[in-house]
């Protein structure tokens, strides 16, 4: 990434209007903001993000090689829309991740702490020490002792839209939070942040699929203050989850289950796959569809909350409020639709897109907004 060392050490540029790329899958923002840095509108390193979305994006591709962050074209193709942000956390572009949540998101706490990222030891990915159960459950964590290369980061997280729950907003707290952290900043907004559902939850409904699922994928935490426990667990979850993958990956290839096998685990899959039969036919059945929805399942659940009209205005006042705590103004906005993956329901999400895009044209001095979504074309004018 040489373009973006050389970038880096030169003054940072300003934009005449803010640039704001909306998206259809989130992982698309990521060039974006890259030839931001490239073009010297953002430095390369350091950079503050704040996130709106019902979902974190903080995972990292369990397989992905450390090195694959300084290839940026490999970078862009092995990333997915909730594994995009963390590495260019262990790049070194990203230091503050402030992640604000509506009420209905419940995969980490309201709260603020440091941990570090860098390059696992013994296997040459990306890993990190971060104790929140986000991580653990996806066999992400691994002692600072066992990192090469390791970065510092700053993780906050906030509740907004509380009025949903008939509770307040504190914005008072929300201003301190974000003044903490230095500017420039992106602000990254992702529509399911004002309604959302969890696609799985009605997969093979018929078969009651979900429930099930959230029992065999069941995830219980660990002594968090025992490093080595959390380490253990990791160990163990990563053997379940390959074993399950294993399972479907067999189904789906051999419509049949592996007939050599006796475990809990293969009868638990069993059970499961004979409830599916019971209501669909084999030929219709994306048996690896079925486990990618079991890895969702762990202590918490994905976010299913679609807000009625009288929720979504309370949650337009939140943001609309949210943006005045902001002491400058975003170098550029991201915007994800995320509604071709069933996140934002797609009966709203052009209304949310447009009262969005009308509340940042009040607060901010934008451009006209890039909708890579519809031109689908890599083609952009820096301002």
């Amino acid at each position: 990434m040489d373009d973006l060392g050389v970038a880096g050490s030169s003054k940072i540029k300003r934009h005449q209007r803010i640039p704001i790329y909306v998206v259809e899958y989130h992982n698309e923002v990521l060039p974006f903001i890259y030839r931001n840095m490239g073009s010297r509108h953002l430095p390369i390193a350091g950079l503050t993000f704040i996130h709106l979305d019902s979902h974190p994006d903080m995972l990292i591709p369990k397989e992905m090689p450390a090195d694959t962050v300084f290839d940026k074209d490999k970078l862009f193709e092995s990333v997915s829309i909730e594994n995009w942000l963390m590495p260019g956390v262990y790049a070194g572009h990203f230091k503050n991740l402030i992640w604000i949540k509506p009420p209905w998101a419940a995969q980490m706490e309201d709260g603020e702490q440091v941990f570090r990222v860098g390059k696992h030891k013994p296997s040459g990915t990306i890993r990190l020490d971060c104790k929140e159960c986000y991580f653990i459950s996806e066999c992400l964590f691994a002692s600072v002792k066992d990192l090469d290369n390791v970065k510092e980061a700053n993780l906050a997280v906030a509740t907004l839209g509380k009025g949903v729950v008939g509770e307040h907003d504190v914005f008072s707290n929300v201003r301190k939070l974000v003044a903490k952290f230095e500017t420039p900043f992106i602000l990254d907004i992702d529509l399911d942040f004002f309604s959302t559902s969890n696609p799985f939850k009605y997969l093979y409904s018929l078969a009651s699929l979900y429930s099930k699922l959230k029992l065999l994928y069941d995830f219980t935490p660990p002594d968090l203050q025992n490093e080595e426990s959390i380490v253990n667990a990791c160990n163990h979850r990563a053997k379940r989850l390959a074993k399950l993958e294993q399972l479907f990956k067999y189904i789906n290839e051999h419509k049949e289950m592996p007939t050599e096998e006796d475990s809990e685990l293969y009868r638990q899959v069993a059970n499961i796959r004979k409830s599916i039969l019971e209501f669909y036919h084999e030929g219709d059945i994306d048996w690896e569809l079925i486990h990618d929805a079991g890895c969702t399942c762990d202590n918490t659940e994905l976010p299913d909350h679609v807000s009625t009209d009288e929720e979504l205005a309370i949650m337009f006042e939140s943001f609309r409020n949210f943006l005045d705590t902001l002491a400058t103004p975003p170098t550029i906005i991201t915007v994800s639709r995320s509604t071709e993956d069933d996140y934002t329901p797609s009966e709203n999400v052009e209304d949310i897109q447009a009262k969005v895009l009308e509340i940042l044209a009040e607060k901010f001095e934008c451009a006209e907004p890039i909708l890579s979504y519809i031109n689908d074309s890599d083609e952009e004018v820096i301002r």
